[in-house]
């Protein structure tokens, strides 16, 4: 993949960077986890920070333009960006009553 920075602006207000990047593939357009992998490791960013709010295909052209922001904290992410983003990125979830059972050794009565 490459990835070309077209803008970055700072937002200081929101405690954010809008950043907008065009990234080239070969292939399938890749799963949007890999996308933001990909440009946290260009900006130097905190993969757990990174939100993809925009991905724009055009056809037959192998390359996809992002508009992504990165926040400096985790509470200003979870105040500024909609529920769905957050679901969508798995931001703020507990881990499942399964889970927590899972992690917790279970007791043997005698």
């Amino acid at each position: 993949m490459n990835i070309n920075i077209i803008s970055k602006t700072d937002n200081k207000l929101l405690d954010r960077k809008e950043i907008q990047a065009e990234i080239t593939f070969a292939g399938p357009t890749p799963p949007r986890a890999d996308l933001r992998q990909a440009l946290c490791e260009k900006i130097g960013a905190n993969p757990d920070l990174v939100v993809l709010r925009e991905i724009n295909t055009t056809y037959g052209k192998q390359a996809v333009k992002i508009l992504a922001h990165s926040y400096g904290k985790k509470e200003s992410l979870m105040e500024t960006e909609p529920e769905y983003i957050q679901k969508r990125f798995k931001m703020g979830e507990e881990p499942k009553k399964e889970e927590k059972a899972a992690e917790k050794p279970k007791e043997k009565k005698e």
